[in-house]
C-alpha cells in the first residue's frame, strides 16, 4: 500500500502538457478513492472515470462534434 500512497502523492503523479492528469495516474487515483469514499461517492467517481477513458479513447470524436 505505500507505493500506492506514494504514487498518489501529486509530485509523482505525471502532469501532460494541457495540464491534465496522465490517464494512468488518472485511473489509479480514481479506484484508491473509490476504495475510501462511501458507494455514493464510489459510485460517482466510477461514472467520472469511466468518461474520462471514453473522452481519452475518442478524441476525434470531440473535435467532429464540435464542427
Amino acid at each position: 500500500m505505500a507505493s500506492t500512497a506514494q504514487r498518489l502523492d501529486p509530485r509523482a503523479m505525471r502532469w501532460q502538457s494541457n495540464g491534465e492528469l496522465d490517464q494512468g495516474d488518472l485511473l489509479e487515483l480514481v479506484c484508491h478513492l473509490r476504495n475510501v469514499e462511501c458507494d455514493q461517492h464510489s459510485r460517482e467517481l466510477s461514472r467520472l472515470g469511466n468518461q474520462s477513458i471514453d473522452q481519452a479513447q475518442s478524441p476525434a470524436d470531440d473535435s467532429e462534434q464540435a464542427a
